[in-house]
């Protein structure tokens, strides 16, 4: 083998093994920003948190945050994959801290309205085709008190569970961050008795898995029916069949998106 020869499958291997590092890095950034699974169970009854990227990092994301006897959990998918997806992720965490910190938004209708503006308002002369800034959301607010809670959602649904059967809680069809003209507006569900039911935040890509006995999308009714069968079981332990439902369902097919449902009970 010639020197040159020598050089280029040197200069290959430094390549494979840098580009390695970089998506390491970027795997471990991506989980670093998400909360703790044990944050959401300081302060809901129980709690639990899937996340199933489809590859090394993924364009599902979720954010916790408490003020006062007010809780906040919101869960957004990112379009698009990989790290232009997961730079979103960080984009609109960075958007959310702003809010709190910053102005008195306290309705979930409120922030989603804040989060399409400020979205837009980053990437208003955005020349990057290759990277989308919308995204979907869905956001709930809790008194840790009184146990009122709101939802409001773009383009996400609630999964409400209890005895007397599975409720979709829905939120609005536009997407936060899309950049026309339209005018966006986002209302808040109040949820009535929320201490009898449990609740379920699932991203787009749970309801993209294609398989079953039809091999079709998984519904949101399908779903819903499965978490009611397993209503009482703990939410840990329905964390664990829920993955196993998924992978079920799947079957020999390959996961082709995302993955991230979060469980939790008022």
């Amino acid at each position: 083998m010639s020197d040159q020869q020598d050089e280029n499958k040197t200069n290959e291997t430094n390549w494979i093994i840098n580009f390695d590092k970089i998506e390491d890095s970027t795997r471990r950034n991506y989980f670093s920003v998400l909360p703790q699974e044990n944050r959401l169970m300081e302060h809901f009854s129980e709690a639990f948190v899937i996340n199933k990227p489809k590859g090394r990092v993924g364009g599902d994301g979720f954010w916790f945050h408490k003020h006062g006897e007010d809780v906040y959990l919101a869960l957004f998918t990112c379009v698009g994959e990989g790290h232009l997806a997961s730079m979103m992720i960080r984009i609109y965490m960075n958007a959310l801290k702003k809010m709190v910190e910053g102005y008195s938004i306290d309705f979930p209708g409120s922030i989603l309205q804040f989060l399409h503006r400020e979205v837009q308002a980053r990437f208003k002369d955005k020349n990057n085709i290759l990277l989308n800034t919308n995204a979907n959301v869905g956001i709930v607010k809790l008194n840790l008190e009184s146990k009122e809670m709101e939802f409001a959602g773009a383009n996400m649904d609630l999964l409400q569970v209890s005895k007397s059967g599975v409720k979709i809680v829905e939120g609005e069809k536009n997407q936060v961050g899309e950049n026309t003209e339209t005018r966006h507006s986002y209302s808040s569900n109040s949820i009535k008795d929320p201490t009898n039911s449990n609740f379920y935040l699932c991203s787009s890509g749970v309801f993209n898995l294609i398989g079953g006995p039809d091999f079709k999308k998984l519904t949101m009714p399908q779903m819903g029916d499965y978490l009611q069968k397993n209503l009482n079981a703990p939410l840990l332990e329905q964390k664990i069949l829920v993955e196993q439902y998924l992978t079920t369902w799947t079957g020999a097919n390959r996961q082709n998106d995302d993955i991230m449902v979060i469980g939790f009970k008022a």
